[in-house]
């Protein structure tokens, strides 16, 4: 029995607490995952770090060793005794409760941080979404513990594209960092998982709005030739369609997972210049 293993049943049972699967808690009980996870980051002394879903600070304890500050967001009620107990010897962390879909940096007076944290599987698109396309400071890096097959489906690239990795590598360069067996959690999670970081986040030249509309237009029919989608999508003559993708250097058959980040910029572009739609 490892000793985080050990630690963990021993913070379980010291606050009468039981893991709820429905929520997707699972608590790592690898050290040397939580280990990998805080070096994937890349942190240094003068960082701070946003934490998604504290749980029982095993995570918090690592980071507070490698950040300036670390602010753990935390939703659930009952871990925030055990959060405020536990990490009491650590000054440079803050304890937040509340939803991290919800949390907003600038009121935290930042204007650089990371995002780390091995949140449940069914926040992962919306975590992305929320930091990358709709929060007023993103991140200057994100580093998290995934689902396995998620993770590989962000950082694929052409022919294989799909609307979430377009969605994510828009904003910045997303590298798979190593794999984690169910057995590194308590309970365990039915999947393999995944430590995933994207760095250079920087936000685009763009109407991000009008940009997200474009590629869910294409997206919608994956294999389907790129002009006949865009045509039903935007309510326009597929003739109409082919112009501007042959406009952008475009060949009007392709199908849309084999455009690349600038190719769908440029037809963003284009298309927002058109008047005739």
């Amino acid at each position: 029995m490892s000793s985080l293993y050990a630690n963990t049943l021993s913070l379980l049972e010291k606050y009468a607490l039981h893991p709820q699967k429905s929520l997707g808690q699972h608590f790592l009980i690898d050290s040397s995952v939580v280990t990998h996870l805080t070096r994937s980051a890349y942190l240094r002394s003068t960082h701070t770090v946003i934490e998604v879903g504290a749980g029982l600070g095993t995570l918090t304890k690592i980071l507070a060793q490698n950040a300036q500050r670390v602010i753990a967001v935390e939703k659930s009620q009952q871990f925030i005794p055990v959060l405020a107990t536990e990490l009491a010897a650590f000054p440079n962390v803050e304890i937040v409760k509340g939803d991290i879909l919800t949390f907003k940096p600038e009121q935290y007076n930042l204007s650089s941080y990371a995002l780390v944290g091995a949140p449940p599987y069914y926040l992962t698109a919306r975590l992305f979404r929320t930091f990358l396309q709709r929060t007023k400071v993103p991140p200057s890096s994100i580093t998290l513990l995934i689902q396995k097959e998620v993770a590989e489906k962000i950082v694929q690239k052409p022919p294989h594209y799909s609307l979430f990795s377009v969605s994510v590598q828009l904003y910045g360069t997303p590298v798979l960092c190593g794999s984690v067996p169910p057995s590194s959690f308590l309970p365990q999670p039915s999947v393999v998982s995944e430590i995933i970081t994207l760095t250079n986040i920087t936000k685009p030249a763009i109407n991000e709005d009008f940009f997200f509309s474009i590629i869910r237009a294409g997206f919608s029919s994956p294999r389907k030739q790129l002009a006949t989608s865009l045509a039903r999508s935007l309510n326009t003559k597929k003739s109409v369609a082919q112009n501007l993708l042959l406009e952008c250097n475009i060949d009007p058959t392709r199908r849309p997972q084999t455009l690349t980040i600038q190719e769908w910029i440029a037809l963003t572009r284009a298309l927002s210049h058109n008047t005739s739609l």
